[in-house]
């Protein structure tokens, strides 16, 4: 069986990944369970969970572990041909295997289930896997245990299946074949069989399936299908679910093109280094190494494909945490202390429709600009239509609630000038509605809704103004003041949002009170309306790249791992080769530095491969136009974010993290190498025939 590093690293990835599959179960015991909303089945939520998180997280999962299985057989193979030759059945390793690796995922199951659920209940986060009780009656989420023995469950099946899979592919074939593997590092070839029907028809569903995913995300992207079914669908149900099936579809093909992408890609990286690093060196360890590195190895093809996942996996998560810092920081850069009006926010069904006529006063505005201690960004205050909202608590409405949709209409131009590109990239457009914190700056109010996200309209005197929301951190919920200028015509400016002078600080909300009582002593009873957050409450904001952390240390410890299995792979299909390299005369040096030289192509190769993918992921998702479905498709403004993404990496951290990682496999296969280095040829050609190395 499996021993060494590489079990352990598919146990860590195991782990992992049922410590995140019980984490989503949310807390065991909680005050706060669902309800039935009457909008589908209480199963549902389950169900949409394996499609969208638990199958794409298992293949994911799968795929690291069985690719760590295969790298931790490479020493084991010619004991599998060996053991085939005198008698063992295929039949009877595979099905150890399949016992030995699943008692190993319960165990790594077992260990990372616990944490998981602990991390839950410690955050006692709404899960929709918990039960269905009433909020504030405290109970035992059954919901949140059956998931994760569930998850349990299914974690040890896949490392059994993991397993399975990695013995499949190295006792396939008679032992002979299997020992011409051994020795020259390649896959066992499979038997040429004339291809029958039903095999080209399974080969055909994979890749027609893939096609209609990637086309259902298309049309999804362009026509929003779960907002057409309900407009035009007496039961929309079906075509959401089939689009969900689509998607998920989509996702897992998404996550085998990704596979393919890295390892052809890094496979070609490598070849184009090994062609370089020989050039001038023709006795020394660069040249050795490029010799190696031309050969093809499947052990090398395995590390390039591990190595450049975790590689995308790191560049993506500080990506996507750079991205989201950048937000919350645009979101800072633009926290009003208190947001004055000439509208009363208060008078629900009694304002007119459409952007506000009635001016703020001019003495106001020009005593608030001339205040030293205040920035303004003058604006335009925009009513909806009031809308009445039936309140419930899952069994029983608790009344209404009559409210007026306020929206305030902001120039870029005019905001630029006090936070440079905040309110852009936040996702401020044509046809967006950013929303905002209105429920801080309300505080009178027994109900503020959160401004929809997604494909909406905002009802007026001139109809259903389709728009796009998105979710966001900004004061109030906000539309591009050019944009709604077009729509509802020319109008005064009726609002101000006012900021403190001054660089911003970290923390939403908790004006000074001085601030706050100059701005009301700025504006009179009868003059303006002042709306501002509570002096003694709000938020603060750090910056969290826990999972990129925590995915930074177990990467770096991967690669580690890898590095020495990539340089003893090396060490010991090539001992005859470097063995002879010392007999003709090779210099101690040159025979450490191959192995090296070769680590560092093949980790380095990989580390940027998957950089880049990383990067770009983290660039296409973290943008609020290019994939959102019924996104305003404005090619600047995505343009725009694209470019501005790449300013939020840090690049220091994600380039560090990759030097880190070739600076590790370079010691580590230079460690490895000194055994090439210290024995004598005669020793090493002895070990290469007792281990059966070409």
């Amino acid at each position: 069986m499996i021993t060494g590093p590489m079990r352990w690293a598919a146990g860590v990835v195991l782990a992992l990944g049922a410590g995140f599959g019980a984490w989503m179960a949310g807390p065991v015991w909680a005050p706060l369970g669902t309800f039935d909303d009457g909008t589908g089945p209480a199963w549902l939520p389950w169900l949409m969970a394996l499609f969208f998180y638990g199958i794409p997280g298992l293949v994911i999962v799968g795929i690291l572990a069985t690719l760590f299985l295969r790298l931790g057989l490479v020493s084991a193979r010619d004991g599998l041909a060996t053991r085939m030759a005198l008698g063992a059945t295929r039949r009877d390793i595979l099905r150890t295997a399949a016992v030995a690796s699943a008692r190993d995922g319960a165990i790594a199951a077992a260990v990372g289930v616990p944490v998981g659920l602990a991390l839950a209940q410690a955050a006692s986060d709404f899960s929709p896997m918990s039960s269905q009780e009433l909020p504030g009656d405290p109970s035992l989420q059954w919901g949140a245990v059956a998931w994760a023995v569930a998850v349990f469950a299914g974690f040890a099946a896949l490392a059994g299946l993991c397993g399975v899979l990695a013995y499949a592919a190295l006792t396939k074939g008679a032992p002979d074949a299997m020992a011409r593997a051994v020795a020259g590092d390649t896959d066992v070839a499979a038997p040429s069989l004339p291809p029958r029907a039903w095999h080209r028809v399974a080969r055909a569903v994979p890749v027609v399936a893939s096609v209609l995913g990637f086309a259902l995300v298309i049309l999804n992207r362009t026509v929003p299908l779960d907002a057409w079914a309900s407009e035009n669908l007496e039961s929309p149900g079906d075509l959401v679910w089939a689009k969900n099936i689509g998607l998920m579809v989509a996702a897992v093909a998404a996550v085998w093109c990704a596979f393919r992408l890295l390892r052809w890609a890094s496979e070609r990286a490598v070849r184009t280094a090994s062609a370089v690093l020989g050039r001038g060196d023709t006795t020394g360890g660069r040249a050795f190494a490029a010799d190696g590195l031309a050969r093809p190895s499947a052990t090398r093809r395995r590390v390039l494909t591990v190595t450049a996942i975790v590689a995308t996996l790191w560049a993506w998560s500080w990506g996507a945490s750079g991205a989201s810092e950048a937000d919350i920081d645009a979101a800072l850069s633009v926290d009003a202390v208190a947001i004055v009006t000439s509208v009363d926010p208060w008078a629900e069904s009694g304002l007119p429709t459409g952007l506000s006529r009635i001016g703020l006063d001019q003495d106001v505005i020009a005593t608030l600009a001339d205040d030293p201690r205040l920035r303004v960004i003058p604006a335009r205050v925009l009513v909806g239509a009031p809308q009445t909202v039936t309140l419930s608590d899952g069994t029983r409405d608790l009344g209404e609630v009559a409210t007026a949709e306020l929206v305030l209409a902001v120039d870029q131009a005019d905001a630029d000038a006090v936070a440079p590109h905040a309110y852009r990239t936040m996702g401020l457009a044509s046809g967006v509605l950013l929303g905002g914190r209105d429920e801080e700056y309300l505080p009178g109010e027994d109900f503020v809704p959160r401004a929809p996200t997604g494909v909406g309209t905002i009802t007026t005197w001139a109809g259903h103004t389709p728009v796009f929301g998105l979710d966001s951190e900004a004061p109030i919920t906000t539309v591009d003041g050019e944009w709604a200028r077009d729509i509802w015509g020319e109008a005064p400016v009726s609002a101000l949002v006012v900021l403190s002078a001054g660089a911003p600080d970290q923390e939403f909300g908790m004006p000074s009170p001085d601030v706050i009582a100059a701005i009301d002593a700025a504006v009179p009873d009868g003059r303006g309306f002042v709306l501002s957050t509570a002096t003694d409450s709000g938020w603060l904001v750090l910056p969290s790249h826990g999972f990129a952390v925590v995915l930074g240390g177990i990467g770096a410890a991967v690669v580690v791992l890898l590095a020495a299995g990539v340089a003893h792979a090396s060490a010991t299909s090539r001992r005859r080769d470097l063995a002879t390299f010392a007999a003709l005369g090779a210099t101690p040096r040159s025979l450490r530095a191959a192995p090296r030289w070769e680590a560092v192509v093949t980790v380095g190769s990989a580390a940027g491969v998957g950089t880049l993918l990383g990067v770009g992921l983290a660039l296409a998702f973290s943008n609020p136009f290019l994939l959102a479905p019924g996104a305003p498709f404005d090619a600047g403004e995505i343009g725009w974010h694209l470019a501005h993404g790449l300013t939020t990496v840090p690049w220091l951290v994600v380039i560090g993290g990759c030097v880190v990682a070739v600076t590790a496999a370079a010691l580590v296969a230079g460690w490895a190498g000194r055994s090439m280095a210290t024995g004598t040829p005669v020793d090493e050609l002895r070990e290469a025939q007792r281990e059966g190395a070409r």
